[in-house]
């Protein structure tokens, strides 16, 4: 019988590089960096007016995660975070993701390319060592982590702890852009955001003004509330939160029915 000869491993299993994309992630963001953080300092992330968060908006040096019912809406209401961070932002998604970014997109909800850097890993061990080295970096003002949408990777309760001291050590605003799970992980997030998407145009809306659900289902240091309809108005960048708004006890009713 002659010998069985072990296949070499397939190309993507090789490891990363790390000090090579450190450095040139170091030298993108420096090309880009002009004082985003010294400008804004620790102020919060500025959501919707109407909207009363703790401190009054997503702090900073913390972590966040936000569950989409689709896809397009949780990276808009992500994407113009990020915008209102004030700098250079990183998104970071897997080769094989859903959720790479789109930049003419992504500045249609207040996100400059020019401010953009984007990572795509090809595995989800680097996409979540790129992350943790984002949030430590002082120039960046956010940075955001898709877990995938089709198949989303699993993120522990220990890999946010990480990443939240990540985050506490840089001071930037940190993301994690998941689906809306049924049961989902434990997480060390400062604030849970729900994020579905509602029908556009009518009465007061413009054809190009995305309409979203939002809900705050836990907030550290605060109460969980909504869900509000606010709506994305590109030409002035305002988050406008509408009159009408849904009660969100028979929302939960509904949910217990299920």
């Amino acid at each position: 019988m002659q010998p069985v000869e072990t296949p070499p491993p397939p190309p993507d299993s090789a490891p990363l590089d790390q000090a090579a994309v450190l450095a040139a992630l170091r030298a993108r963001v420096a090309r880009l960096e002009g004082g985003g953080r010294a400008r804004h300092g620790v102020a919060p992330v500025p959501v919707c007016d109407g909207i009363a968060l703790p401190g009054g908006g997503l702090a900073r040096a913390a972590m966040h995660e936000v569950a989409g019912t689709s896809p397009g809406s949780a990276a808009a209401f992500c994407a113009m975070l990020l915008a209102r961070s004030g700098g250079t932002v990183l998104w970071i998604a897997t080769d094989r993701d859903e959720l790479q970014a789109w930049p003419p997109g992504l500045a249609r909800c207040g996100l400059s390319p020019a401010n953009l850097v984007l990572v795509r890993a090809e595995r989800w061990s680097d996409a979540l060592w790129a992350m943790e080295e984002a949030l430590r970096c002082p120039a960046v003002t956010g940075a955001l982590l898709a877990t995938g949408w089709e198949a989303p990777a699993r993120l522990d309760l220990t890999a946010t702890r990480r990443l939240q001291l990540a985050a506490e050590t840089g001071g930037a605003l940190g993301l994690v852009l998941r689906p809306d799970l049924p049961n989902p992980d434990p997480s060390a997030a400062a604030t849970h955001w729900r994020v579905a998407p509602l029908p556009s145009g009518g009465a007061g809306h413009g054809l190009e003004d995305p309409r979203w659900q939002l809900e705050l289902l836990r907030a550290r240091g605060g109460k969980p509330g909504g869900p509000w309809s606010v709506t994305w108005r590109a030409a002035s960048g305002a988050l406008d939160l509408e009159e009408t708004e849904v009660s969100a006890e028979p929302t939960r009713t509904r949910r217990a029915r299920r």
